[in-house]
């Protein structure tokens, strides 16, 4: 830290600066909280209401399935061994609630995979900010400690008392 000399005339100018100190340090803890609570809504959304929705589509989708499959079958009896409409029509609309129950399925896993991956990613990621909010503990106090000194310094140098602010 440099002890060279500064050209300051009133203390105005640093109280000025404290004041911008405290803005930003307010600034910075608000944003990690609003990370912290944006974070949790996103772990809780992946561990429970998105895995509660997806299971209840794929509970749909195997219904839907069943359906198709019973409607195919009585087209297939119904023709007797011939490939009517009825029965290729009853074969295609089975086939697509398969792939919907297949690609529910997917999600759902992919979901669960996510939810497991999750909380390691952002353990990584937020390492730097964990870091960043124990500075923010650490040194704000100090700071304002050092800017409120040097204010009652300067006062003093230019023959004010702290009670006779300007």
């Amino acid at each position: 830290m440099s002890r060279g000399s500064a050209r300051i005339e009133s203390p105005d100018v640093i109280r000025h600066f404290r004041g911008r100190v405290v803005a930003f340090d307010d600034t910075c803890r608000n944003t990690l909280m609003s990370i912290d609570a944006a974070i949790k809504r996103t772990s809780e959304w992946l561990k429970g209401e998105r895995q509660v929705q997806l299971k209840q589509e794929l509970r749909r989708c195997e219904n839907a399935v069943n359906l198709a499959h019973n409607e195919y079958n009585r087209a297939r009896f119904t023709a007797a061994g011939k490939a009517s409409q009825a029965t290729i029509d009853a074969k295609k609309v089975l086939d697509r609630e398969k792939r919907k129950k297949d690609e529910t399925e997917a999600r759902l896993a992919a979901t669960r995979r996510w939810a497991v991956l999750f909380d390691a990613e952002v353990e990584k990621s937020l390492a730097g900010l964990k870091a960043f909010s124990i500075m923010l503990e650490e040194k704000t106090p100090k700071a304002l400690a050092r800017l409120d000194s040097m204010v009652e310094k300067l006062e003093e140098y230019l023959g004010r008392g702290p009670q006779e602010k300007a």
